[in-house]
C-alpha cells in the first residue's frame, strides 16, 4: 500500500461492491505490544478485556494542545499532536475526556475550525489514532452534511474505525438503519462493536441478527449473548422456525457455551428450559454435523459438576446415540469434520481420516494428531508429512523469525507433527532435525522440547538415544542466535535429562 496516501484514500480505493475484502488490512503501525494486530483488535481488546484507562495530567496537557491546534484551524499540527497523544492514550480510552473538554470550553473554541480540522483528520491523516480523534470530534456536531456522512460511512467499512463511525451514526436521523447498513458490510471487530449498538427494531433486523449476528471473523462468542438478548432468541425458538433458523440458533447457543472471552450461558435465565426447548425442536429436522456438534457441547456443559443437569444430559444423549447421528458423523469424517464427536462417541474414523489427509493434506494436516493417538497409524502419518514437506529445502540456518506471513507455511505444518513426536522416542528423527534447523524460533523450541521429553521418558541422555541428533545439536549450537534456545541445546549436549520443572518452564511454547 502506498503510504503517501491517507488512510481514508487507501480505504476508498479498496471498496468494491460497498465493502472491503476480507483480506484488506490497513498499513501496520507500531504499537505497545510490538506485534501486528488485525484491524480493530487493539481497541476490541481494550473494550472487552482491559477497560478504560483514563488520562493523566501529562496526557491532558497533550490533549488540550491538540484541541487548540484544531481550534486554530491548523490541521497539520493537530494531526501531529493527536498522533503523538495516541502513542500513550488511544482514542477509545479517552473519548469522554476529549469530548467533555470540547463541550465545556465550546465558547472559547472556534467551532468552525474544530469541525473542519476534524474532517481533515479523517480525510487526510495517515495515523490511525488521529483519524479516530477526528471522528470522535465530529460526533459532537449535530449538523452533519450528506458529504461528511458519506465519508463516515466509507471509513466505517474498516474494522479499525467502525465503532467510531457508529457513534457518529447514532446521532443521525434513521440512526439504526444506518448502523444496520454498515454492519452488513463489516466482518471483524467492526461487526462486534456495531452489533452492540444495533437494535432489533424491525423483523428484518431481528432475522438478520439471528442468522448473521455472530458471524464474525474474530470469535462468535463475543456477540452470542448480545444476539440472544436483543433478538429475544428464547422466544423465537418456541415458534415455527425453518431448518436454517434452527441451525442459526444452534450456532448462537454454541457461542453462549464458549465463555472464554466474555460471559454467555451463565447470563441466561432458565438456561436449562431454553436448551431443552432447542433439543425438542431438533426432532423436527434432519440434523447436520454442526447441529450434532452443538448438542454435544450442550451435553458437555450440562455434565460439568458445577452445572449437573441430568435431564438435559439424557435429552442430549438420546439424540447423540441415534443411528442418524452415527451416520452423519461417518459421512462428515470423510471430509475431515466431526472428529471430536467421532472420538467421544466411539465412531471409528481412522481410515476415513487417513484417506482425507491423503486427498487434501494442506487442508487437513492439522488434524493428524487424531491419527497419531491410534495404534498402527503413526508411521503412515509421518510418511504423509515427508511426502508433502520439502524437508531438504527447509534446512536453514537458525534465525529469530516469528514464522508469520508468506513463506513460513511449511514450518507451520512441520510444527504440527513435531509437537506430537515427544510421545514417540526414536521416531521421526528426520522431522525433528528439520525442526531444529528451522529459521523460526518456535519450531526449534518445539523440536527441543520433543527431545527433552525423549530423555525423560527413556531416562537417558540424547547422545545415547540418537547419535545423529546429538551431532546435529552440536552443529546447531554454534549457529544458534537465541540465548535461551542455546541454553536448551547445551543442556541436551551435556546429557542433562529433562524433568517436570523443565516441562513447566516451557509449557507455554
Amino acid at each position: 500500500m502506498n503510504m503517501d496516501k491517507s488512510l481514508y484514500e487507501i480505504i476508498l480505493q479498496n471498496i468494491e461492491d460497498g465493502k472491503l475484502s476480507d483480506s484488506f488490512k490497513l498499513p501496520d503501525e507500531p504499537n505497545e505490544i510490538g506485534v501486528p494486530f488485525a484491524d480493530g483488535a487493539m481497541d476490541g481488546i481494550t473494550v472487552y478485556h482491559m477497560g478504560r484507562s483514563g488520562i493523566d495530567a501529562s496526557g491532558t496537557k497533550q490533549m488540550i494542545k491538540a484541541i487548540k491546534f484544531a481550534a486554530a484551524g491548523n490541521a497539520i499540527e493537530a494531526d501531529n499532536a493527536f498522533a503523538e497523544l495516541g502513542k500513550s492514550f488511544r482514542a477509545i480510552s479517552i473519548i469522554d475526556e476529549l469530548q467533555n473538554y470540547i463541550i465545556k470550553h465550546s465558547s472559547k473554541l472556534h467551532a468552525g475550525n474544530v469541525h473542519q480540522t476534524a474532517k481533515q483528520l479523517v480525510l487526510c491523516s495517515r495515523n490511525r489514532e488521529s483519524v479516530k480523534y477526528g471522528l470522535s470530534i465530529l460526533e459532537l456536531f449535530t449538523a452533519i452534511d450528506e458529504q461528511t456522512k458519506e465519508v463516515i460511512r466509507r471509513i466505517g467499512l474498516s474494522d479499525e474505525f467502525t465503532i467510531f463511525a457508529v457513534w457518529n451514526m447514532l446521532r443521525w436521523e434513521n440512526a439504526n438503519d444506518e448502523v444496520f447498513r454498515l454492519i452488513q458490510n463489516v466482518h471483524g471487530w467492526g461487526r462486534i462493536h456495531a452489533l452492540e449498538r444495533l437494535e432489533a427494531d424491525t423483523p428484518e433486523i431481528r432475522k438478520w441478527m439471528i442468522a448473521e449476528g455472530i458471524q464474525n471473523n474474530v470469535m462468535p462468542a463475543y456477540s452470542a449473548l448480545t444476539v440472544w438478548q436483543k433478538a429475544n432468541v428464547s422466544e423465537f425458538i418456541r415458534g415455527t422456525i425453518s431448518k436454517e433458523e434452527f441451525s442459526a440458533v444452534g450456532q448462537i447457543i454454541s457461542g453462549l457455551l464458549d465463555e472464554g472471552p466474555v460471559p454467555g450461558i451463565s447470563e441466561i435465565e432458565n438456561a436449562e428450559d431454553v436448551l431443552s426447548e432447542y433439543l425438542m425442536k431438533a426432532a423436527e429436522f434432519d440434523l447436520d454435523i454442526d447441529d450434532y456438534e452443538t448438542i454435544f457441547e450442550i451435553n458437555v456443559w450440562a455434565s460439568d459438576e458445577d452445572v449437573d443437569l441430568p435431564n438435559l444430559i439424557e435429552e442430549c444423549m438420546e439424540i447423540l446415540s441415534s443411528q442418524a447421528c452415527e451416520e452423519t458423523i461417518r459421512e462428515a469424517v470423510k471430509d475431515g469434520s466431526g472428529l471430536r464427536l467421532a472420538s467421544a462417541l466411539d465412531v471409528d474414523y481412522a481410515d476415513d481420516l487417513l484417506a482425507c489427509l491423503r486427498k487434501d493434506f494442506d487442508g487437513h494436516y492439522h488434524q493428524s494428531s487424531h491419527l497419531m493417538a491410534l495404534d498402527g497409524y503413526v508411521g503412515q502419518v509421518l510418511d504423509l508429512f515427508r511426502e508433502n514437506l520439502p524437508l531438504e529445502q527447509m534446512h536453514k540456518d537458525p534465525e529469530n523469525e516469528l514464522g508469520l506471513g508468506p513463506g513460513f507455511e511449511p514450518y507451520n505444518k512441520l510444527e504440527v507433527i513435531v509437537q506430537e513426536l515427544g510421545s514417540y522416542p526414536n521416531t521421526g528423527e528426520d522431522l525433528i532435525v528439520a525442526g531444529l534447523w528451522s529459521p523460526v524460533t518456535r519450531s526449534r523450541n518445539m523440536a527441543l522440547r520433543a527431545l527433552e521429553t525423549w530423555t525423560k521418558a527413556l531416562q537417558s541422555p540424547i547422545s545415547n538415544i540418537s547419535e545423529h541428533i546429538y551431532r546435529e545439536l552440536q552443529s546447531l549450537y554454534a549457529k544458534e542466535p537465541n540465548v535461551e534456545v542455546r541454553e536448551r541445546i547445551q543442556k541436551l549436549i551435556d546429557g542433562i535429562i529433562a524433568d517436570d520443572a523443565d516441562e513447566e518452564e516451557y509449557e507455554g511454547e
